[in-house]
């Protein structure tokens, strides 16, 4: 069944606010895999949430450089590639977590163009009887009513 299957009763955008009222209930997790989410085409992905890393990290490099040289400039680098690797993809993991949330829940064009993505799981909290949902070949609008 496709997003666009509804009942006439009750709409996406209607079902979607029952997502959102059900997730701040604490009835529904989502579950967010940021690294299949962090994609070009995403919706809740921002290039500039690495390149203010990588950017930043090279300016440092570079100032480095003009004063002490490249051997120091080479540590300076190797430091910001270590620290973008940990720090770096663990700030955008948040990013990204915080606009499913706070953006696509809000959204109806922006959550169904986010749903085409593999990363997101629905789960009901307490429920065991309903099965969890997955984007992109999961019905979340059948998980919702399911737990209507």
């Amino acid at each position: 069944m496709s997003d666009d299957c509804v009942a006439p009763s009750e709409s996406a955008a209607d079902l979607l606010r029952a997502l959102r009222r059900l997730h701040a209930e604490g009835k529904v997790a989502i579950r967010v895999e940021a690294k299949r989410l962090n994609h070009l085409d995403s919706p809740v992905a921002v290039e500039a949430d690495s390149n203010i890393w990588i950017y930043g990290f090279l300016a440092a490099a570079a100032a480095v450089w003009w004063r002490w040289g490249l051997g120091p400039a080479a540590a300076a680098l190797a430091i910001g590639v270590v620290a973008y690797l940990t720090l770096g993809k663990a700030y955008i993991h948040r990013r990204i977590e915080r606009r499913v949330k706070q953006q696509a829940l809000e959204d109806l064009e922006t959550w169904r163009k986010l749903w085409r993505f593999p990363g997101l799981t629905l789960a009901a909290t307490g429920d065991a009887t309903v099965p969890g949902c997955a984007s992109p070949d999961g019905n979340w609008m059948g998980f919702v009513r399911a737990l209507r």
